[in-house]
């Protein structure tokens, strides 16, 4: 497994564990049953690990998954790194983004939003 204490990373364990937990409740309301174990399956591992630089590279989260569920399929697998992976990543940039970005975005978003409104009346 490569050595990621070479890279500085904000985002704490406890925010990206609630966040796997906050996708799982959401999945828990409507996703199929695949995609909610999978999330429990993500959750378990990152409780297991209880540190998020793993999970930020492909490899080492593949690596990690399959030492502490090996008895899961490839695919499955797969899945519950990509899971990890796109959480940490989607937390990472969400905490590196300036503040003129940010504003951006959510002023975007409510454009859309707004755009929607119109077309569904």
């Amino acid at each position: 497994m490569k050595s990621m204490t070479d890279k500085k990373y904000v985002v704490l364990f406890s925010a990206f564990v609630e966040k796997l937990q906050q996708q799982y409740d959401y999945l828990l309301e409507g996703g199929t049953s695949y995609r909610q174990r999978t999330a429990e399956l993500a959750l378990e591992v990152a409780r297991k690990v209880g540190n998020v630089n793993p999970f930020y590279d492909n490899d080492d989260a593949r690596e990690l998954v399959t030492q502490l569920l090996p008895e899961l399929n490839l695919h499955r697998k797969e899945d519950v790194a990509k899971m990890l992976r796109v959480v940490v990543n989607r937390l990472h940039l969400n905490a590196t983004l300036s503040d003129e970005v940010k504003v951006h975005v959510k002023q975007k978003m409510s454009n859309q939003k707004k755009i929607r409104l119109v077309k569904v009346k």
